[in-house]
């Protein structure tokens, strides 16, 4: 603990940034993989089940954000009080994260459930997709409170300074879906076809086993569930914490996929094929998105330690060498995508429709990714300042305001394109106005 802490308030400031940000990177690659396993071996059942397995994501991708904003604010807060060195705090912290989480994800399930069906014909899912729908989303549903308690052990540990057991636990919860899904999916061996159904089983197997490591980790290494913090007067007073952060952060985490749900809805009009061919163009993205979620996750850690303990200087160099380089980094990625989209895309379905939906996505929305890098790092940072207003506002702006308008009007002239298009109006704009948003603040919280 004592040797993480000083490399990131004494280390050098770029070689530190590179080892808190390389371990997050396998990370978030391990969460990649998970992904585009599932996207590949549902494509091989058929366009139907791709479309369907598109359908589900961004629903599950609003429900794991709604606990992800809580882990979010342990993050932030665990990273003041790791610079500050206060053991205790921690240990309220930890064990108020984690009833607090697994209390909400649980509901959730439990309403999701039964809520299926009206959601997603509301979303425009027609009857023979329903009927895969369910069959994922129903395990889904009842494995919830396993796929919430790694998020949390990661973040807590994140705020910390370890950036390299979240690493692994990722890793390990990808490989075992790497596994399950063939197995699970195909009924390889001694396990029945179970398709559709065997990629939901497999994910809550993994995520399950992942659980039981995390909670050891926090018990037993690290110290930090206590009984002690098992008071509704202690519980209060740290909920009120993280929903202080979280809740604009789920907010934040929640507009995206739901903007995502908005565009899938508009693509729904076009046919299968073309919301098969989304769904996989969002997976793909997912490669640079690791990039970004890494580096939101060591501009957290860095500057909120440095903020913590009074390295102003140090907090502010560090912030502007992680943006320079996301920056540059999401235009080289752009190049890769545009100029081998169709190649990539050949490998998930052999539609031709599904695969030219991928290649055009590729070749036009991952012109942003600079710009989402910029919103991304401003909205980490926000957090840290505890500005989590700031933060949710920044991305509501981004899908609500630009993308999804622009969406809607560019697709009645320009098709699905118009919908990509309108995409990256959303990154670009928003992103500009982060980098100006950012720097204000940060010119008052990290001013000498």
């Amino acid at each position: 603990m004592k040797e993480r802490n000083y490399l990131i308030l004494n280390g050098k400031i770029p070689s530190t940034l590179f080892r808190l940000t390389l371990p997050s990177i396998f990370g978030m690659f391990g969460m990649m993989i998970f992904n585009i396993v599932d996207t590949f071996y549902v494509g091989k059942l058929g366009a139907t089940e791709l479309a369907a397995i598109s359908f589900t994501f961004p629903v599950v991708m609003v429900l794991n954000s709604l606990v992800f904003g809580i882990g979010t604010a342990a993050m932030a807060l665990f990273s003041r009080a790791s610079g500050q060195q206060d053991t205790e705090e921690k240990q309220f912290l930890a064990t108020s994260t984690f009833t607090l989480g697994l209390s909400m994800s649980i509901s959730m399930g439990i309403i999701g459930y039964f809520t299926i069906d009206p959601l997603f014909r509301a979303m425009g899912a027609d009857d023979q997709l329903l009927v895969y729908i369910k069959d994922f989303m129903k395990i889904w549903y009842m494995g919830a409170g396993f796929m919430v308690i790694p998020m949390l052990g990661d973040s807590i540990l994140r705020g910390l300074g370890d950036t390299v057991v979240p690493a692994a636990v990722m890793m390990i919860v990808a490989m075992l879906n790497v596994i399950l899904d063939p197995l699970m999916i195909f009924g390889i061996g001694p396990f029945p076809m179970m398709g559709i159904r065997g990629a939901a089983l497999a994910t809550v197997i993994a995520r399950g086993i992942a659980a039981i490591i995390s909670i050891l980790i926090q018990i037993y290494r690290e110290h930090l569930l206590t009984f002690k913090a098992f008071r509704l007067s202690i519980l209060r007073v740290y909920w009120k914490k993280l929903f202080h952060i979280g809740i604009p952060n789920s907010a934040v985490r929640a507009i995206t996929p739901f903007g995502t749900a908005l565009f899938t809805s508009i693509l729904a009009t076009f046919g299968h094929e073309i919301v098969a061919g989304y769904g996989v163009g969002t997976k793909v993205e997912s490669v640079f998105l690791a990039f970004i979620n890494a580096s939101t996750i060591t501009a957290t850690v860095f500057v909120g330690q440095n903020l913590g303990a009074g390295n102003l200087k140090r907090a502010k160099e560090g912030l502007r060498i992680l943006r320079i380089s996301l920056f540059c980094l999401g235009l080289f990625i752009a190049l890769i995508f545009f100029f081998s989209g169709g190649f990539i895309a050949g490998f998930f379905n052999e539609n031709m429709l599904v695969r030219s939906t991928t290649a055009l996505y590729l070749s036009i929305v991952p012109i942003g990714y600079g710009f989402l890098a910029m919103t991304q790092i401003s909205a980490a940072v926000m957090n840290v300042y505890h500005k989590p207003l700031v933060a949710a506002g920044l991305s509501l702006f981004q899908i609500g305001i630009i993308a999804v308008p622009s969406a809607l009007l560019f697709s009645r002239i320009f098709s699905q394109a118009g919908v990509f298009m309108g995409i990256l109006a959303g990154f670009v704009i928003t992103g500009s106005i982060s980098f100006i948003v950012l720097n204000k603040y940060s010119n008052k919280f990290l001013a000498e």
